[in-house]
């Protein structure tokens, strides 16, 4: 009898440390979609398996490779092109709101810049031993960005402009852009799962842009119709898009990642790829165009990053 008892407790701790351990395997797997669970009477159920907005501490930090970032304005009757690299291009979780991440962006740039502002005036160059600064905000519980403060400062050798010469003249530049969304929205739909598709809706955002430059400072003194620097504001319309998430792994550098390809249609095109493993995005490749407002296109990969 006893040895009958003995026998029956090992048979269900077998089982309970069967289960326990299977339980253990299901949960941590990283990269399941969907489960097909099968019940007694044979019958299938698909179970979804979801990412949900992560969480980011201070420190978390994400450094970048962008290889084309090109943004036009149009306002006012003028224009203002910026067709740029940028290496190194780093965000940091620096801080916190009661509502917001906020995080510290820097890099280097490099490329082209143009503004004509649609009376005749032209400044158009190479931008050289120039960085990018500045700080973004994003809304925590779904990762909606809130405003945009960004600082281009370094020299533009202008190949043309204003003066009755044909060299090439180095101008110290500063350009400062800030970007404010009036209803804040996600690019990313939280949670996301493979298949899963939908549509962001419509917004509007606030735009600031100047230009200041001591090159501008001594033009203005001697022909009149060029300021002293320049400042444009402009609101802009920006239209819902539809999205298709699906699963898919890809490798940038030597390490391969599982991602979500988040496929974009209607006036916003191309994929950003997000993974959960690093909580962020690890490849973009994306272009917006509203004609006569403005356009927005950014082609780069993940080449670094650190997180707790």
């Amino acid at each position: 009898m006893l040895f009958i008892l003995i026998y029956g407790d090992k048979q269900n701790m077998k089982k309970q440390i069967y289960a326990f351990l299977s339980f253990l395997a299901i949960i941590s797997l990283p990269c399941i979609n969907g489960l097909v669970i099968i019940n007694k009477s044979g019958e299938s159920k698909n179970l979804v398996m979801e990412d949900d907005v992560p969480d980011w501490e201070l420190g978390d930090l994400w450094v970048y490779d962008i290889s084309r970032l090109q943004v036009v304005f149009y306002t006012s009757g003028a224009f203002i092109d910026l067709d740029t690299s940028m290496d190194d291009f780093t965000i940091e979780l620096v801080g916190y709101t009661e509502s917001s991440y906020i995080l510290k962006l820097s890099g280097r740039i490099k490329g082209n810049f143009q503004f004509d502002n649609g009376e005749g005036i032209i400044l158009k160059g190479d931008l050289f031993y120039t960085k990018v600064s500045g700080y973004a905000y994003f809304r925590q519980d779904d990762l909606a960005n809130e405003a945009v403060q960004i600082v281009i400062n370094g020299i533009v050798l202008l190949s043309e402009h204003p003066l009755i010469i044909s060299i090439r003249i180095p101008m110290p530049l500063t350009i400062t852009i800030n970007i404010n969304k009036n209803i804040p929205r996600p690019f990313i739909d939280f949670p996301l799962y493979g298949g899963k598709q939908g549509q962001i809706n419509e917004t509007n955002i606030y735009t600031s842009i100047k230009f200041e430059s001591i090159f501008l400072r001594i033009l203005s003194i001697f022909f009149a119709d060029i300021p002293n620097e320049i400042l444009y504001e402009e609101s802009y319309d920006i239209p819902k898009f539809k999205y298709l998430a699906e699963t898919e792994n890809i490798s940038i550098g030597s390490e391969t990642f599982y991602t979500y390809n988040i496929s974009f249609t209607w006036d916003l095109y191309g994929s950003i790829y997000y993974t959960p493993s690093l909580r962020n995005i690890v490849k973009i490749e994306t272009v917006i165009e509203i004609p006569d407002q403005f356009k927005f296109l950014c082609v780069g990969d993940l080449i670094d990053y650190s997180y707790i």
